[in-house]
């Protein structure tokens, strides 16, 4: 069953990501110890499942607090589990019953089940539980409380009693309650990140006020490409994201890089079949891991930059407009066009929509998905659809920007067009 916490009417729960934390090489050992337990943990429960449903395919999928009963008998078999943070463990236990369920359910549809994890892999995480903890002092039985994880001060975390960690700002930790920690490690990149899951009141968002006041306006939204990214009901044009500049610096790079990936390949199967005992890996090659991570920043920079260009947006419309119309596009199959897919992927209309459910859940505004079907085909005013679209191939009908209806001869725009549509079919 997925883990759901009660909060209350006038709070919120949200993710607060990417915090730099700059541990000391004590406390990079003791995350990379933390990583690989969890890894451990999950594969365990991959492996003892996957062999328990070989033997008996009826028996149902064990619960999250069997998993959990599991930790105290494998903590007396190998006893480096005692070092761990058990509500490490804990969460890792919850992840792979919601990997599961999600499997199970086909939310999303074509979801897979939960994969082994590798200790290759670039982003390895752990996640850490805010407990709040009481206990007595044996000296003069005083007793003491507080949370496991707290703000020191503007760069100053404490997990525990031990871990003192220094960080970037914490700012944005203000007025929040701290209920779990994700730790991250960026291998290409060499760098440990923090990410927090938080419960904050409403009154406390930023402009909140400004934000919940109704504006009586609605708006429908086409979505595309290049310069007609969000073209709105009303005309407000926003292009897509300028990452162009990095784009072309990132590929240069990226074209180094691979070339330079497949000669330390070659190099290193010749040597590995001359040299029986003594192997090398890719690993090993040193300029190869300077390309790696100088590729990986200009990837980073690229989403960084695509992020904030998404919230900035997306919180100008929520201010504005209290009811907003968009398409319910399917982004997994329109990837498929290999000639749109990187330029698909970059306008970011997946990202897009998640802002846009969850701040107007915030502000109280209405967000409503559409079909999307002939939207740009149908007149906005008869409400008739144009026939000589009907037998024009996709390459000839996306190079039409301008036409005019055959019934009503009214002069459209094919974006304002299909943005008066999708408001017309939100508000039907």
């Amino acid at each position: 069953m997925r883990q759901q916490s009660k909060q209350k009417e006038n709070e919120i729960k949200f993710g607060i990501n990417s915090v730099r934390v700059y541990p000391t090489d004590e406390q990079k050992v003791y995350f990379i110890n933390l990583f690989g337990a969890n890894r451990w943990f999950w594969n365990q429960i991959k492996d003892m499942t996957d062999k328990r449903y070989e033997n008996n395919p009826k028996l149902s999928f064990p619960s999250v607090s069997s998993l959990k009963r599991l930790l105290p008998r494998l903590k007396q078999e190998q006893e480096w589990l005692k070092k761990i943070d058990s509500t490490s463990l804990q969460a890792t236990a919850e992840y792979y019953c919601n990997a599961q369920e999600a499997f199970f359910k086909q939310k999303p549809k074509g979801r897979k089940p939960p994969k082994f994890k590798s200790r290759h892999y670039y982003m390895q995480s752990a996640t850490i539980k805010n407990v709040h903890y009481r206990y007595k002092l044996k000296k003069d039985n005083t007793v003491q409380e507080g949370d496991q994880i707290y703000v020191v001060d503007p760069h100053t975390l404490q997990v525990g009693k031990k871990l003192l960690l220094h960080t970037s700002s914490l700012k944005c930790l203000k007025g929040c309650t701290i209920k779990r920690m994700m730790i991250k490690y960026r291998q290409d990149l060499d760098r440990f990140y923090l990410s927090f899951t938080v419960v904050k009141e409403k009154k406390n968002l930023p402009k909140y006020d400004e934000k919940v006041k109704k504006t009586g306006k609605a708006v429908g939204i086409d979505v595309g490409l290049g310069k007609e990214w969000l073209v709105t009901s009303d005309s407000h044009r926003w292009s897509v994201p300028d990452t162009f500049a990095l784009e072309k610096q990132k590929n240069k790079v990226q074209s180094r890089f691979d070339r330079n990936r497949s000669a330390i390949e070659k190099r290193v199967a010749r040597f590995n079949h001359e040299h029986k005992e003594a192997k090398i890996e890719k690993y090993d090659f040193q300029n190869w891991q300077k390309l790696r991570k100088t590729k990986s920043k200009y990837q980073l920079k690229i989403a960084n930059k695509r992020y904030d260009y998404l919230q900035k947006v997306t919180t100008w419309l929520v201010k504005h407009y209290d009811v907003i119309a968009i398409e319910d596009l399917k982004t997994k199959n329109l990837m498929r066009n290999h000639k749109l897919a990187h330029n698909i992927a970059n306008a970011g209309w997946r990202m897009f929509r998640q802002m846009l459910e969850y701040k107007c859940e915030w502000y109280g505004k209405k967000l409503i998905v559409v079909a999307p079907q002939y939207t740009s085909r149908i007149c906005c005013e008869c409400g008739q659809k144009n026939p000589a679209f009907n037998h024009m191939k996709t390459r000839d009908w996306l190079a039409v920007r301008q036409w005019e209806c055959p019934f009503c001869h009214a002069q459209h725009d094919r974006d304002v067009n299909a943005s008066r549509n999708i408001l017309k079919r939100a508000l039907a």
